[in-house]
């Protein structure tokens, strides 16, 4: 039996494809990140940010990787994805504020 996709791998899936790295691995180069996990939501998400596009990118791919794990519509999935969405979706880097640190 093949095993279903889970949120860990869901976020893996834009880690991986976009920071070179997974989620044990950010787990491990940032322990004190692990003593308070609820305190460095903010950190990680901010460290690991993407573009848009790549955003975009990752959520096609999250949509149809869940529907193909788990053997539904993709429609059900984009419908009722909303909390993994919630849980997993990276952060949006602003590319304004990259214009603007670039200048200074």
């Amino acid at each position: 039996m093949k095993k279903k996709l889970t949120e860990e791998d869901v976020i893996n899936g834009w880690l991986t494809k976009y920071h070179n790295t997974t989620l044990k691995e950010v787990e491990d180069s940032h322990p004190e990140w692990m003593e308070n996990p609820e305190k460095h939501t903010r950190d990680f998400y901010q460290t690991y940010a993407v573009t848009q596009e790549q955003h975009d990118e990752w959520h096609k791919w999250m949509i149809d990787a869940i529907a193909k794990s788990h053997r539904l519509s993709r429609a059900y999935v984009k419908k009722h994805s909303w909390a993994i969405y919630l849980n997993c979706a990276p952060s949006i880097i602003d590319d304004k504020n990259i214009a603007i640190k670039d200048d200074n």
